[in-house]
């Protein structure tokens, strides 16, 4: 064996270099927090990116309502009021009556009530369910005011437009809810004997 070793400039290593082979660098302490760092920037601008591309394909939001969130305070519209229809009675007009109450005999007694005040009633009889509040159905526009002349005789409900009834004859349906009270009816009193 040769005990004669020729030394080059590449055996002189400094002695305060603790690392080991020629390419790897000291690990620094915050490249860990970096990479992370990048890593939840991206995630965050990729999560934005996709739900803003989201909501515009599916256009839920219009940019009419963004702008309206950087715009500040704007004014209130004032309501303006909604022209009614004056309450008229029309005897030409057939009114069903249904009783959706756990009252019996509520619709012949409403009935009867409306033929006094003028109505011309078809049908009283009791409806399939009960509901807790009275309305006066009507199936064309022009028939509001009568709807409203109804609710005057009542005292008492609402009035909607629909065509859920319009398979009746009558143009008007009163569907009497949990909220009607009857007029009281005047019990004979026993004659004094």
């Amino acid at each position: 064996m040769n005990k004669n070793i020729s030394v080059d400039p590449y055996d002189d290593i400094p002695s305060g270099l603790t690392r080991r082979g020629a390419h790897r660098a000291p690990k620094r302490a915050r490249s860990t927090f970096v990479k992370f760092a990048w890593a939840a920037l991206a995630t965050g601008f990729l999560v934005t990116a996709g739900v803003g591309g989201l909501v515009v394909v599916s256009d839920t939001v219009s940019l009419k309502d963004l702008s309206s969130l950087f715009a500040g305070a704007t004014a209130t519209p004032t309501p303006t009021a909604v022209p009614t229809a004056a309450a008229t009675v029309d005897p030409a007009l057939l009114v069903n009556v249904l009783n959706a109450t756990s009252s019996p005999g509520l619709a012949t007694t409403v009935g009867e009530s409306l033929v006094a005040a003028g109505w011309n009633v078809g049908n009283g009889t009791n409806a399939s369910e009960t509901v807790a509040n009275t309305v006066v159905y009507y199936g064309d526009p022009s028939l509001e005011g009568a709807a409203r002349g109804i609710l005057a005789t009542l005292g008492t409900g609402t009035i909607e437009l629909t065509d859920a009834y319009i398979q009746s004859s009558a143009q008007l349906t009163v569907v009497l809810g949990a909220d009607y009270l009857a007029p009281e009816t005047a019990v004979p009193t026993p004659a004094a004997t």
